[in-house]
């Protein structure tokens, strides 16, 4: 049975570049346009493998996401990657809050190919 990753992103053209690579190396695809999407999909009972969130979203940000889930025993568990363009200025900043928020992993959307995207959901499955 294939693994389920919901992809949390606002950009239309990245989440069908990711959706593409995901689909390519077997994974089932989910997509949310926005975090307030991503929450509703969760509480309509959809339970992912793993997260790709986004940071920068309209309506309700990453963080916002990563809060509401840890408050829920249902899905506090599911991995959660980061991925983001944001300035280098805040990067650190943001990570660190990433990571007590309990994110696997935090990755600068420009610095890495859909294919390392790929390794990295592996390892975190593994």
């Amino acid at each position: 049975m294939s693994q389920k990753i919901l992809i949390v992103e606002d950009d239309a053209i990245l989440v069908e570049m990711y959706q593409t690579k995901f689909e390519m190396e077997g994974f089932e695809v989910t997509t949310a346009y926005s975090g307030k999407e991503a929450l509703q999909k969760l509480k309509e009972g959809f339970v992912p493998d793993l997260i790709v969130l986004d940071i920068l979203m309209p309506d309700v940000n990453g963080f916002e996401v990563l809060k509401e889930m840890k408050q829920e025993p249902n899905y506090r568990q599911i991995p959660v990657i980061m991925l983001t363009n944001l300035g280098e200025s805040k990067i650190d900043m943001n990570k660190e809050l990433s990571y007590a928020l309990g994110v696997r992993d935090f990755l600068i959307k420009s610095k890495h190919t859909p294919d390392e995207i790929v390794e990295k959901i592996r390892q975190v499955l593994s």
